[in-house]
C-alpha cells in the first residue's frame, strides 16, 4: 500500500512549533501513530512533497521509524520543480537536504518552477497513492484543501489529523 501526505506549513499551524511546544509534541506523537498504524496495515511506501511543516514532519517520522525501528519502508520525495542549492541555508534547507540524501529516492514533477507545480505535485502523489494522510486546520483554502478536495475526487481514503483539535484534552491531563 502507499501513502502521501499533506498538510500545512507552519503559519497553518494553531499553535506553536517549538519543538518542545506541548501541543506540538502531541501533534508528532499523533503523526508517529498514524504512520505506525499504516506500516501495520501493511503500508510500505511513502510519498513526501517535502514542504517546510507538516511534509518534513512526516518525512522525518518515516525516516526515524525506517532506520531506527528497522521497518521495511521506503520514502519518496516528490518535488514539484528541480531542488537547487541555495546560498544562505535555513533551518528549513538545512533539514530539506538531510532528509532529500535518506530519501530512497525523488522524482521531480516539473522542469522548472511556475505558479501550478505545487498543486501538480500534490495530485501526482495523491494518484500514486491508495490512502492520503491529511494533516489539516479544518479551513477549506489553500493548498491543503485543494488536495483533499482533489483525493476526494479520485475516491482515495483520507486520514486526518485535525490540528484545530490537538491538545483539547490537555488542560484535564495536566490538573489530574
Amino acid at each position: 500500500m502507499v501513502c502521501c501526505v499533506t498538510g500545512h506549513r507552519p503559519g497553518g499551524f494553531p499553535f506553536s512549533r517549538e519543538e518542545y511546544a506541548l501541543k506540538y509534541m502531541v501533534y508528532m506523537e499523533r503523526v508517529r501513530h498514524e504512520i505506525l498504524s499504516l506500516i501495520c496495515e501493511e503500508c510500505d511506501t511513502f510519498y513526501t512533497g517535502m514542504a517546510e511543516g507538516a511534509d518534513l514532519d512526516f518525512a522525518e517520522t518515516v525516516l526515524e521509524l525506517r532506520d531506527r525501528e528497522e521497518y521495511d519502508i521506503s520514502l519518496i520525495a516528490a518535488l514539484p520543480y528541480p531542488v537547487r542549492p541555495v546560498m544562505r541555508e535555513t533551518d528549513y534547507h538545512k533539514t530539506r537536504n538531510e532528509i532529500l540524501f535518506r530519501c530512497d529516492r525523488t522524482e521531480t514533477v516539473s522542469p522548472k518552477y511556475d505558479k501550478g507545480c505545487m498543486q501538480r505535485r500534490n495530485q501526482y502523489m495523491v494518484d500514486r497513492s491508495d490512502l492520503v494522510l491529511a494533516v489539516w486546520n479544518g479551513k477549506e483554502q489553500g493548498g491543503t484543501w485543494n488536495t483533499i478536495c482533489y483525493a476526494r475526487s479520485k475516491g482515495k481514503e483520507i486520514r486526518y489529523i485535525m490540528l484545530n483539535e490537538i491538545g483539547e484534552e490537555l488542560p484535564a491531563i495536566l490538573f489530574e
